[in-house]
């Protein structure tokens, strides 16, 4: 089907009510098929919902495009400004990838957080970059690296940096490269020897770009390893998976530096092909749609049942998610404010709104939406790890501070109230409900999300009890999932 409203409020109407028809649809076959006991039937119900409500998201979200594009202005509420133009005076606040600056956001706002960083602060000290490159590698002059320094040259003039750059070399075939925590005036990036010696000048502009955009976006504010160092007896497990995530989408908004420095996309998919197959030659064909339709295949694999739940605990997307968001990036309007060449076919909210969607594949789940699920969904999150957090016969302060980190505010505040009318039976009864009615329309990769939030409850007081993995194990039957998935998503976390 095609959308044809006219405004946004519209749309999200007709798009509520496109998901309402095909729901109802599928209930009453779903309901035919129980009645004789056909199980295929129930599976090719099930699946042919999944299909449609993914065909209506596509509409949906080509509808938007239409509709800011006839409006001529972006329609989206006014984005919060939290980037200044101290190091750069480039519009940062509209080239951030929204999902980076909104973990900024709420890290802000996470008390815990803060504290721990002032610890990490008090114990580490200002460390000092120049002087442990200067020990460790080779700073490299314009007379040794006459085009790296016209590299970092027209990065400075790109992305209006303040500060100047030194570049600093180690010896290493592996292809990496990374910028260390600046001084007020200078900023630090470090390759290795195999990415100076095997990249091109375009594909070394991107990574020199994609590293000063780590400086100018600040991301140097959150070093996620030592603050779980240094919070391991303080911050809730979902405190790691949120700052996993952070760090992930922090990489979207430093590829679109790259991308502003580089200007060319062709050869930025060639800059992810090396990193990836560590092939420089003509030994292989490189051709770039080939290479981003991966992404297709790697989606696939992330929706399965078998997804390694690690994934979850990883710093950077995995290279196919990166050039498919940058590719949306390279044809919006968004980069067409940064580069007069682009045209910019799609606008800045229908970017947005795609890539946080790429992004969730490897993210915990967003339970703070206004579907017409979001109420159910946080309640079956709330019982479920309440059962999981009473198993031992305690609720402590940490579950409770984990409870309320997996739902919103208002759910929280509304199943405390309740939860104490309720017998253990009440609550085991309510949550086999919320399963059945939920289970058929959540996709695999929303169970996996809502059961691996549910594992943080079973280790939120710092240790497992066999009677908590019991619960999770129900809860898994109860959303068909395997059980093995709980083991290996508590054995990750724990290794976190």
């Amino acid at each position: 089907m095609s959308y044809i409203s006219q405004t946004l409020s519209d749309l999200e109407k007709e798009h509520n009510a496109a998901i309402h028809t095909a729901q109802e649809k599928m209930l009453t076959e779903l309901n035919d098929a129980q009645a004789s006991g056909n199980f295929e039937k129930i599976q090719e119900a099930s699946l042919v919902f999944q299909n449609i409500t993914t065909e209506l998201a596509e509409e949906y979200i080509k509808r938007i495009e239409e509709i800011n594009a006839m409006n001529h202005k972006v329609v989206a509420d006014q984005e919060p400004q939290i980037y200044t133009t101290n190091r750069a005076d480039i519009d940062l606040n509209l080239l951030v990838y929204d999902g980076d600056r909104d973990y900024v956001i709420e890290f802000q706002k996470d008390d815990l957080i803060q504290d721990t960083l002032k610890k990490v602060t008090e114990n580490n000290g200002k460390f000092k970059s120049r002087k442990h490159l200067l020990k460790s590698s080779l700073r490299l002059t314009k007379t040794l690296a006459p085009t790296l320094h016209e590299i970092g040259a027209h990065c400075k003039k790109t992305l209006k940096l303040k500060a100047d750059i030194e570049f600093f070399v180690y010896q290493s075939d592996i292809f990496n490269a990374s910028c260390y925590p600046p001084d007020d005036n200078k900023l630090y990036i470090i390759l290795s020897s195999g990415i100076i010696e095997r990249f091109s000048k375009e594909e070394l502009t991107f990574v020199v770009g994609h590293e000063i955009g780590h400086v100018l976006f600040e991301h140097f504010d959150y070093p996620v390893r030592q603050i779980l160092e240094q919070g391991e007896n303080d911050l809730a497990p979902i405190h790691a998976m949120k700052l996993y995530a952070w760090n992930r989408n922090a990489e979207i908004s430093a590829d679109r530096a790259g991308l502003l420095c580089c200007q060319n996309f062709e050869a930025v998919g060639r800059t992810f092909f090396k990193l990836s197959s560590g092939v420089t030659t003509d030994s292989l064909d490189f051709k770039l749609n080939d290479y981003i339709e991966q992404f297709v295949d790697l989606e696939k694999v992330l929706n399965d049942t078998d997804h390694d739940p690690s994934d979850w605990y990883s710093s950077h997307p995995f290279s196919p998610l990166r050039i498919k968001a940058l590719e949306l990036f390279n044809k919006s309007e968004t980069y067409a404010k940064f580069n007069e060449t682009i045209t910019g076919e799609i606008t800045e909210e229908a970017m947005e709104v795609e890539i946080k969607r790429i992004m969730s594949l490897m993210e915990p789940e967003n339970l703070e939406s206004n579907s017409e699920h979001s109420e159910k969904l946080q309640r079956l999150m709330f019982l479920g790890g309440y059962l999981i957090s009473n198993a031992d016969g305690i609720v402590d302060d940490s579950e409770i501070q984990a409870l309320s980190s997996i739902v919103s505010p208002k759910i929280f505040a509304n199943c405390m109230m309740t939860i104490k009318g309720l017998t253990e039976q009440e609550m085991i009864s309510e949550v086999q409900q919320l399963a059945k009615d939920l289970d058929i329309v959540l996709s695999v990769m929303q169970k996996l999300n809502i059961l691996r939030d549910l594992s943080i409850i079973s280790y939120a007081d710092g240790h497992i009890d066999d009677s908590e993995v019991n619960v999770l194990y129900n809860l898994a039957r109860l959303l068909y999932i395997n059980t093995d998935f709980i083991d290996r998503v508590i054995s990750d976390a724990q290794g976190v």
